[in-house]
C-alpha cells in the first residue's frame, strides 16, 4: 500500500522495485498493490485497489477488496502527505479494519522526525502501535523512532532501502535516447558531479552550485548534471519558479559549461548510465531530520562515493568512509570537500572502494529477501493466533533461582546489587523480605522440584523471623537493618507495614507453605491486622498492600475500610476529571496495586459495584500505559500529573521500573479470573513481555542465565545493576502468570548453590530513644549485649 507508478515520486518507485524484488527472491509470495492516487491515474493490473488520497471511505473499502481476495498480510509504505485527514489519520480508518478482520500489516517508516508535532505524534504512534512490525532503513532511525516514543524497540527492524540491480553496471549506449547519449559523450572523460531527484527547494541544489563555483575555479573542466523533473506537488503550488531560479543562478555565476539539467523523471537504465559516468554524487538536502534518500542509495549502489550535506541517512551510509559529510547548508565545505577529493587520487580511490562494498550489500534481491522473511514471520504468527482459542498459555523462560540465591543469606536479601553483585553495605529491608516471603511461597504453590522446594522453604523460615524481629509492641515496625545486624531506622508505620501484611496474607492463604510457618505468620497477621486501617492515613499505596494481603488470607473483618478508603479516592478524583480515572492526581510507583487490591476487596466483601469501578480504572490505566496497543511503557520516576499535555508518551519521563511491571501483571491476572475475559489474560501477557523485551527500547530485562532482572530501563538500555527488589517483582509477576494457568515453565532448572542444612542465629538490634543499641530477642533470634557483625565480609562474601 502506497503511492505507485506511474505516479512520478520516489515512494512508487521505491514500492514498484520491492514488489519487482519480493517476485525474484521468492517463489511463496503473491503480490498485488493498493494505490493511492491523487491525480486519476491510471494503474497496471497489479492494482487490485485505489484509494482517493482525501476520501476516508475509500480506506475502509480497501480492506474489503483485500480480504476477498485472501491477503494475509499488508505492507504500507508510510510518509508524511501522502494520506489524507489530518496528518495522514485516515490511514487509522484502515488500520482499524485491518486488525478487525484480522489482516496483519507492517509499517515502513520512510520519515522519522525528531521532533513531531503532537498530531504527527499521535497518528504514527498509533499506527505502529497495531503494527506486526515496524521498520526502518538506519539504526539512527530506529534510535529516533524510540526516543520520540512513536515505537517500540521490540516492534523496530532495520532493513535498508535497496538499490535496484541495474545500478550495479552501466547499460549499452545504443540502448540509451540521443539526448542523453549526448550529455554522456559531453562530459566523457571529465570529472563529473551528478545529484539527481524530484526538484525542489529541499534538495539545496542552489547551494551545490555556488558551491561549484569554487570547485571550478580549481578544476575547471568540472561538470555537473543536475537530473530530474520537479516535483509534482511543487509544480502544481508554484510551477517551475525553483527550477528557472537555478537556470539563472547558473548564468550569473557563469557556469552555462559546466551545469546541465535533465528535466525528466528518469528509467533505471538512464540513471545507471548517468551515475557510471560520474566521479562523485552529490546531495545537498537541506533537512537534517531525513532518514532516507533513495537517490544516494542508488548512488552507492552503483558503487558511486558521495559528498553530502549532514541529513540523518547521509550520515549513516557515508560513516564508513564512502563519502565525506558537511554542515547542512554550508555551500563552502561542500566545495571544499568535493576540491579536495578531485585533487586527491588516492582519497578519491578509497572512498570508491568503501562505496563498491556498500553496493555489494544494497542490492533489492538481498533486502527483498530479509524482506520476504519478515513477512514469511508475521503470517506464521497470525496464523498460530487465529488457531489458540480463548487465551494462549505462554512458554516462560526456564526457572533459574541462582541470583536469589546468591543475594540471599542467613538473615534476609541484601537490598541492592552493583552488576550482579550483591551491594553488602546496602543491608536488608522489611520490604524486600516481604517480597522474598511472596515469591518463596508462590514457589511452592506452582509446584517445582525438591531443590527449589527446599530454597524457597529456608526463605520462608527466614523471611518469618525477619518479618517478626522488624515487629514493635507498639504496633509499628522496622524497616531497614545494616549488614552487621543493626536496624538503622525507628519502628513507624508506612509501605513497608502493608507489604508486610501482604506477605502474611499470602503466606496464612497458601496451602503448600508449612504449617510451622503459617501459624507464626498468621499470629503476627493478628497482631498487625487492627492496625491497618491507619495504613490509609499514610497513603493508598500502603493501604492498597495491606488489602491485597487481607483478601489473600480471606481477613473480611478487616478489609472493608481499606476498600472504602481506595474506592473513595477514585470516585472523588473520577467526579474531578472523568477523563482521569484514578485515584490521585498523578501516576506515580507501584500504580496497578492500587486498582489490582481495590477489585480484591470488592471480590472478597462481594462489592460488584466497587469491583466495576476498579475495572474501569484499570483499564484506564492500561491504555494510559500503552497496554491497549500492545506495549508496556511504565511511568518513569518523572511522574505523570493529570492536565499534562504530553501525558505518557513524552520523550524521556525517566528510567521504568520493573515493580511497574510486575503490579499491572499481577493486576489483569486477577482482572482476568474475576472476569474470565480473554482480552485481559491478553494484556497480561504483553505486560509480562515487558521483562523480555517487549519494552521500548526492545531491550531484554530479564538475564537468562542468572534468573537476574535489570533495576531499570531507559528509552534505549537496561540498568546494569540487579537488585532484590527488580529480581523478585520479575518473580512476582511469572508465579501470577503460572498460579493462574497462563503461563507454562518448559522445564524445571535447579538453583546450583547448595543449601544449607541448618540455619544459623544472628542477632538484630534498634536505636532505643537514648540512641544506644541493645540486644533484642525475637523469634528465632538470640540477643547478645553487643550485636557483632554476623562474620567478617570476606567470610560472608564466601557464604554467597
Amino acid at each position: 500500500m502506497s503511492t505507485y507508478l506511474p505516479r512520478q515520486c520516489g515512494l512508487a518507485t521505491y514500492t514498484a522495485d520491492l514488489r519487482e524484488a519480493l517476485g525474484v527472491a521468492t517463489d511463496d509470495l503473491e503480490s498485488v498493490v493498493v494505490a493511492i492516487d491523487r491525480d486519476g491515474l491510471t494503474y497496471g493490473d497489479e492494482v487490485v485497489a485505489t484509494i482517493t488520497q482525501d476520501r476516508i471511505e475509500d480506506y475502509s473499502s480497501a480492506v474489503r477488496v483485500l480480504r476477498e481476495a485472501g491477503v494475509q498480510v499488508v505492507l504500507i509504505q508510510h510518509e508524511y502527505g501522502i494520506f489524507g485527514g489530518p496528518d495522514g489519520s485516515h490511514l487509522l480508518e484502515l488500520t482499524r479494519a485491518l486488525n478487525a478482520c484480522g489482516i496483519p500489516y507492517l509499517l515502513t517508516l520512510h520519515t522519522v522526525l525528531p521532533h513531531p508535532s503532537p498530531g504527527q505524534a499521535a497518528t504514527l504512534r498509533a499506527l505502529c502501535a497495531r503494527a506486526a512490525r515496524v521498520t526502518v532503513f538506519t539504526e539512527t532511525a530506529r534510535r529516533v523512532a524510540i526516543r520520540t516514543g512513536i515505537a517500540a524497540g521490540h516492534q523496530l527492524i532495520v532493513v535498508p532501502h535497496g538499490a535496484p540491480d541495474a545500478m550495479r553496471r552501466p547499460p549499452a549506449a545504443d540502448t540509451l535516447r540521443p539526448a542523453l547519449r549526448d550529455l554522456l559523450d559531453t562530459v566523457r572523460g571529465k570529472p563529473t558531479l551528478t545529484t539527481f531527484g524530484l526538484l525542489g527547494k529541499g534538495k539545496g541544489i542552489d547551494i551545490a552550485i555556488d558551491a561549484l563555483a569554487e570547485v571550478v575555479r580549481k578544476h575547471p573542466d568540472v561538470q555537473y548534471i543536475v537530473a530530474g523533473t520537479t516535483h509534482p506537488e511543487i509544480k502544481r503550488q508554484e510551477g517551475e519558479v525553483y527550477r528557472d531560479s537555478l537556470h539563472e543562478q547558473v548564468r550569473r555565476l557563469g557556469l552555462t559549461g559546466n551545469v546541465h539539467f535533465v528535466d525528466a523523471f528518469l528509467a533505471l537504465d538512464e540513471l545507471s548510465a548517468i551515475l557510471h559516468a560520474s566521479t562523485l554524487f552529490v546531495t545537498p538536502y537541506r533537512q537534517p531530520e531525513q532518514i532516507c534518500s533513495g537517490a544516494l542509495t542508488f548512488a552507492l549502489g552503483a558503487g558511486l562515493p558521495a559528498v553530502s550535506t549532514a541529513y540523518s541517512y547521509a550520515e549513516d551510509m557515508l560513516a564508513g568512509g564512502a563519502g565525506r559529510v558537511v554542515p547542512i547548508g554550508d555551500g563552502a565545505a561542500l566545495g571544499a570537500e568535493i576540491i579536495d577529493l578531485l585533487g586527491d587520487a588516492r582519497a578519491l580511490a578509497a572512498a570508491k572502494t568503501v562505496a563498491e562494498a556498500c553496493a555489494a550489500w544494497l542490492p533489492w534481491p538481498a533486502v527483498a529477501a530479509r524482506e520476504a522473511d519478515l513477512i514469511a514471520d508475521v503470517v506464521r504468527q497470525s496464523e498460530a493466533a487465529s488457531a489458540r482459542p480463548g487465551h494462549a498459555t505462554a512458554a516462560a523462560p526456564p526457572l533459574n533461582l541462582d541470583h536469589l540465591v546468591r543475594l540471599t543469606d542467613e538473615i534476609g536479601i541484601i537490598q541492592f546489587a552493583t552488576g550482579p553483585n550483591p551491594e553488602l553495605s546496602s543491608g536488608y529491608c522489611v520490604d524486600d523480605v516481604a517480597r522474598l516471603a511472596i515469591v518463596a511461597a508462590d514457589l511452592l504453590a506452582v509446584g517445582t522440584d525438591a531443590r527449589q522446594t527446599a530454597e524457597a522453604t529456608r526463605w520462608l523460615r527466614q523471611s518469618i523471623r525477619f518479618l517478626t524481629a522488624a515487629y514493635d509492641p507498639s504496633g509499628a515496625m522496622h524497616n531497614v537493618l545494616s549488614y552487621g545486624g543493626t536496624w538503622q531506622d525507628w519502628p513507624h508505620m508506612g509501605d513497608h507495614v502493608g507489604r508486610t501484611v501482604w506477605a502474611l496474607g499470602v503466606l496464612v492463604g497458601t496451602p503448600a507453605v508449612p504449617d510451622d510457618i503459617r501459624r507464626p505468620a498468621a499470629a503476627l497477621l493478628d497482631e498487625l491486622g487492627p492496625r491497618t486501617d491507619a495504613l490509609g492515613a499514610l497513603g493508598l499505596r500502603s493501604a492498597a498492600y495491606a488489602l491485597i494481603g487481607l483478601a489473600r488470607a480471606g481477613r473480611t473483618e478487616l478489609a472493608a475500610p481499606l476498600l472504602n478508603r481506595l474506592d473513595e479516592a477514585l470516585v472523588e478524583t473520577s467526579t474531578a476529571d472523568p477523563a482521569w480515572r484514578w485515584f490521585e492526581p498523578e501516576l506515580t510507583y507501584d500504580n496497578a496495586r492500587l486498582p489490582q487490591a481495590m477489585l480484591l476487596g470488592a471480590a472478597l466483601l462481594e462489592d460488584d459495584a466497587a469491583a466495576t469501578r476498579a475495572l474501569a480504572a484499570l483499564d484506564w490505566y492500561a491504555q494510559h500505559v500503552g497496554l491497549a496497543d500492545g506495549t508496556l511503557r511504565c511511568v518513569g520516576n518523572k511522574w505523570h500529573h493529570r492536565g499534562e499535555p504530553s501525558g505518557l508518551w513524552v520523550a524521556d519521563d525517566g528510567d521504568e521500573q520493573p515493580l511497574d511491571a510486575a503490579a499491572v501483571t499481577e493486576a489483569l491476572v486477577d482482572a482476568w479470573q474475576h472476569t474470565s475475559d480473554p482480552h485481559l489474560a491478553g494484556l497480561a501477557g504483553w505486560a509480562f513481555a515487558w521483562f523480555l523485551g517487549r519494552n521500548r527500547a526492545g531491550a531484554r530485562m530479564y538475564v537468562d542465565a542468572t534468573g537476574a532482572c535489570h533495576d531499570g530501563l531507559s528509552s534505549t538500555e537496561p540498568n546494569g545493576n540487579q537488585g532484590a527488589e527488580s529480581t523478585l517483582a520479575y518473580y512476582q509477576a511469572l508465579f501470577s502468570l503460572l498460579r493462574a494457568g497462563l503461563a507454562a515453565l518448559p522445564h524445571p532448572v535447579a538453583a546450583t548453590t547448595p543449601v544449607p542444612t541448618s540455619l544459623p542465629t544472628a542477632t538484630l538490634a534498634k536505636p532505643t530513644n537514648k540512641g544506644r543499641v541493645v540486644g533484642r530477642a525475637s523469634a528465632g533470634f538470640s540477643a547478645t549485649a553487643t550485636p557483632p557483625r554476623l562474620r567478617s565480609t570476606e567470610d560472608h562474601s564466601d557464604a554467597l
